[in-house]
């Protein structure tokens, strides 16, 4: 069939053991709760936001000035859109997509004949019981943690909160949204905020939160005086360019990752892959991940393209775990080879498969998690064809990959 690979030796079996896996999201962005994504029309161009926008825009299609590709949305013209389709519809986020439409609709392509038609099938199957239908049947996905700024709704039995600190931003706004959500009055120091941080922390693990994101960021050990100095530029001015509030940032990150550890909760860390990614090389993470030994640090997205930088922070730092979120959309072979060195390199405890890291149009998380099976079946059968491993082994590891290891991870 075409866009799934073929299986051959001990990834064969290792690849159908993997249909019946349970499966823990490790990361979504998706509506907090089934009914608000209910009540979204999925427009075209949501369909390929993210990530096959950024592939278009990368082949050419025009952007309106200062528009950021994950803010763009395609207008429903295909003598616009065509062309850039066509020159990116074999690369791998596109591949996940056109996965989805294999599964549930019945095709692998867009069309000029069809892209409207599957626009309005799309629609239509969004209706209640679309989260069971696709995260629960078609997936077997029994957890999906959605990361944003506020959380998912406790009543929903897919979603788990991993929470954003509004004191990780450069804009006043976070830090009057944090104040009011504590009942605190206006923050006016750096003590205060740093109280404020604490308490909002903690009253989001009431909540139900598991996990608390950053990222990361050029820069050393933080420095008081600097992050005083940006907070009141801040207060005064309501916000700073992103580069100058550096200080702050980093200074807030260590102030969490403190917290996080009291709290028993992880924290997410952002690297790799986006726009000027040097600024988010994992080796920027070292000297915080050594600062806070007592913090699970949740690495995400393989640290695209520092993968062997990656691989090595994890295996030198106990408290430094392995997340494949986004990683097996971004760059499969990358990602294969890479995991092909982590099993020499990295305890098999501290690798989490699977994160979809999509919002609208959730079809895609299957396409995507048909990728990551794959390339794990690819691993882990090429280890038991070179008489390294055992293939009980093997089964035994891809569902710790897949399931035990994030399960025990976030407390689950």
């Amino acid at each position: 069939m075409r866009l799934h690979q073929p299986m051959l030796g001990a990834a064969a079996p290792l690849f159908e053991y993997a249909q019946d896996v349970p499966v823990i999201d490790t990361h979504e962005h998706i509506p907090r709760s089934e009914k608000d994504y209910n009540a979204s029309k999925i427009r075209f161009g949501d369909i390929f936001a993210p990530y096959v926008i950024n592939d278009l825009c990368s082949a050419g299609l025009p952007l309106p000035p200062h528009t950021p590709p994950a803010v763009f949305c395609l207008e429903e013209d295909w003598g616009k859109f065509g062309p850039y389709w066509e020159a990116s519809k074999h690369g791998s986020y596109a591949r996940a997509l056109r996965l989805a439409l294999q599964k549930f609709y019945g095709v692998d392509d867009f069309t000029r004949d069809n892209f409207r038609e599957l626009v309005q099938r799309i629609n239509d199957n969004n209706r209640p019981g679309i989260f069971k239908r696709i995260f629960g049947d078609a997936c077997n996905i029994k957890c999906a943690l959605r990361c944003a700024v506020d959380l998912p709704d406790r009543d929903d039995p897919i979603l788990k909160a991993n929470v954003a600190a509004p004191s990780s931003a450069a804009a006043k706004g976070y830090f009057e949204l944090m104040a009011q959500e504590i009942g605190a009055p206006p923050l006016k120091t750096l003590d205060e905020l740093i109280e404020a941080n604490d308490r909002w922390m903690e009253l989001k693990v009431s909540q139900g939160a598991v996990e608390f994101k950053s990222f990361a960021r050029p820069g050393e050990q933080p420095d008081r005086a600097s992050a005083e100095a940006v907070f009141a530029r801040i207060l005064k001015e309501g916000t700073v360019p992103d580069a100058e509030a550096t200080p702050l940032v980093l200074y807030m990150r260590d102030v969490n990752a403190k917290k996080a550890a009291q709290l028993g909760v992880p924290m997410a860390l952002h690297t790799g892959v986006w726009f000027d990614f040097r600024t988010l090389d994992v080796k920027h993470l070292i000297t915080f991940i050594m600062r806070h030994p007592e913090t699970r640090m949740d690495i995400y997205h393989l640290g695209i393209p520092s993968v062997r930088d990656t691989l090595q922070v994890v295996k030198n730092f106990p408290n430094a775990y392995l997340n494949l979120c986004w990683a097996h959309i971004v760059a499969p072979d990358m990602v294969v080879q890479t995991l092909k060195e982590a099993v020499d390199m990295v305890p098999m405890n501290k690798i989490f498969a699977f994160g979809g890291d999509y919002i609208l149009f959730i079809e895609k998380v299957y396409g995507h998690l048909h990728m990551a099976k794959e390339n794990i079946a690819l691993v882990l059968g090429d280890r038991v064809d070179r008489n390294l491993m055992d293939l009980d082994d093997a089964k035994q590891i891809l569902h710790a990959w897949f399931y035990d290891n994030p399960k025990h991870f976030y407390g689950l």
